[in-house]
């Protein structure tokens, strides 16, 4: 399936004293937010299918997912990893720039806008932009363009 996202966006300046709202080109939005979309996480089928069984609701949680081709893979928040009582699966040390450190992993399952989805480790880590960041272990099964001069990307996957 081919997904293309445009992004658009609105921004104030101040004219002749008045403030007016003028719209964005989506190049600039691209460049200064990155790639992004909007996910949906919730937990693995299996746990799924146990709270249904229950008659429980499955918890999910709709947030914007940088698209991070330098994350080796997936990461949410802690407030994601809580607020939907993922199952906590271990733990992985996480390198960056500044330093290593032992984060907690879940396992969950990431739903894309398009309606497919993938169960997946997800590190917690926190974020200062986004409550997740898409790494290499969903871009391995995507065709990924990043289309900065039109400020879109296409995502088949």
């Amino acid at each position: 399936m081919i997904n293309t996202i445009r992004y658009v966006g609105e921004g104030e300046v101040e004219k002749d004293g008045k403030k007016e709202i003028i719209q964005i080109h989506p190049a600039i939005i691209l460049k200064d937010n990155g790639a992004f979309i909007q996910v949906s996480i919730t937990h693995p089928r299996i746990i799924q299918e146990k709270l249904k069984s229950r008659g429980e609701n499955v918890p999910a949680i709709t947030v914007n997912a940088l698209i991070d081709t330098g994350a080796s893979g997936c990461v949410i928040t802690s407030k994601v990893a809580d607020k939907l009582n993922l199952l906590h699966t271990g733990y992985q040390t996480v390198s960056s720039v500044q330093d290593e450190q032992l984060r907690p992993v879940f396992f969950g399952f990431i739903i894309f806008p398009w309606g497919s989805g993938k169960e997946i480790q997800l590190v917690s880590c926190p974020l200062k932009k986004f409550d997740c960041l898409i790494g290499r272990d969903i871009l391995m099964h995507w065709y990924f363009t990043y289309n900065g001069k039109d400020g879109s990307i296409v995502i088949c996957d």
